[in-house]
């Protein structure tokens, strides 16, 4: 029976990341970039105040600005689900190419993005349903567990959360399969996605609690990280040390009095941004990505990919 390695499954996104460092930051770009304009909308409609005070919304004027800019940042949010599929979809073809290399980064916008982006809203729409039955399902039992003396029904419900906690890890762990086997056969493989899961189920869920445990990891360690070089940076730009913590605002306004300085400094700061984000990028996907490549193939073939026939993509 073919199977994977969980530590393998984890090692995927850091190989892919070393492997192709400028394909990380290009992945990370593409994310940021709707994130990035949205941002500059909000400067643009109302300027430093959105970070000192509340924008006046009591007047018609405030009314309208307020609704325009929720209508755009509809569309920014659109626009950030889009470019999130490119690169999902990029980052699932980097993974099965293993150390082949692409000119575009593995990023089309093609039939492959499409299964994908189609794949992953029926996927949403059923977690969500399923999510409400389990919800019920749930309230129905706590209740009948509810009518049983303190000590059962304390076991009772402790037994009932953990129950649908494994349940929930177990249909996700199977799920996750579904959009990177979409790649794999070209195809709406919701089937062979979730049969690629079978007898596969607890290693799953174990790859799914380590990769928890790495994200929180990497976040800390990434967050500490940030928060020193901006302390780096405010104490050289913007005199920002610790004292000055307690008054951000102050710290916040020199920023709008120094804009080309600071202009300067974000674009700078965007190139490791970039590259953050496209890590997590990888920490979400590439590990799927790896499972069904060991489980669709021997180690020593691997299939046609739209990195390997260009004319497949637009």
């Amino acid at each position: 029976m073919k199977t994977f390695d969980i530590m393998e499954a984890l090692a995927e996104p850091f190989r892919q990341a070393g492997r192709r460092p400028l394909a990380t930051i290009v992945w990370g770009l593409v994310g940021l970039l709707p994130s990035v304009g949205g941002l500059a909308l909000l400067f643009y409609m109302f300027g430093g105040d959105v970070f000192t005070q509340d924008p006046d919304f009591e007047s018609g004027a405030g009314t309208a600005v307020f609704f325009q800019f929720q209508g755009w940042s509809m569309l920014v949010n659109l626009l950030e689900w889009l470019a999130s599929i490119v690169v999902i979809v990029a980052v699932t073809r980097a993974t099965f190419a293993r150390r082949r290399s692409d000119r575009a980064f593995f990023m089309r916008v093609g039939a492959d993005e499409f299964r994908v982006l189609i794949a992953s809203l029926v996927i949403v729409v059923v977690a969500i349903l399923a999510l409400i039955v389990l919800g019920l399902l749930c309230f129905g039992i706590g209740a009948l567990i509810w009518q049983l003396p303190e000590l059962p029904r304390a076991l009772g419900l402790v037994v009932l959360g953990i129950a649908a906690f494994l349940l929930v890890l177990l249909a996700s762990g199977r799920a996750y399969l579904i959009l990177p086997a979409c790649v794999w056969h070209h195809s709406l493989a919701f089937e062979q996605g979730w049969k690629l899961g079978r007898r596969q189920s607890w290693k799953l869920v174990g790859l799914l609690i380590m990769l928890l445990i790495v994200t929180i990891v990497m976040t800390l360690l990434i967050m500490v990280v940030a928060v020193i070089l901006l302390l780096i940076i405010g104490a050289i730009l913007g005199g920002w040390d610790m004292p000055a913590m307690d008054d951000p605002e102050a710290w916040v306004m020199n920023m709008f009095e120094q804009p080309l300085v600071w202009g300067i400094a974000g674009a700078v700061l965007l190139v490791p941004l970039a590259w953050v984000q496209g890590f997590f990028q990888l920490l979400g996907n590439a590990p799927f990505a790896h499972v069904v490549r060991e489980l669709s193939a021997e180690a020593d073939s691997a299939p046609e990919t739209p990195a390997d026939n260009p004319d497949e993509s637009l």
